[in-house]
């Protein structure tokens, strides 16, 4: 549902939130049930981002709930790759500021 907060809408019925509140919520003994807490951060210079997506240099999927919600942390991204379609062995991968 939609948090107290104005969030990001993502999807019908899917936020995107940076809410001190709404981080509280989920730390009480009754967490709100649908909520994923993703801790880190990613910037881009104006443009870079559209340019990466331009350059095919992100892979990218419809929003998938049981993705978000019901595979365990550690394995979201093999399993989001997977459903791509691709092998995450034959990934190149690569680190730090681009």
């Amino acid at each position: 549902g939609e948090p107290d907060d104005i969030g990001t809408p993502i999807t019908d019925n899917l936020y995107l939130s940076t809410s001190p509140d709404l981080l509280r919520r989920m730390l009480d003994p009754d967490p709100p049930p649908l909520a994923r807490l993703i801790v880190g951060y990613s910037g881009w210079a104006p443009g870079q981002l559209e340019a990466e997506l331009s350059a095919s240099a992100w892979l990218v999927s419809d929003v998938d709930r049981d993705l978000i919600f019901s595979t365990p942390s550690d394995r979201m991204w093999e399993t989001a790759i997977r459903r791509l379609g691709a092998d995450p062995a034959t990934l190149q991968m690569s680190r730090g500021v681009h």
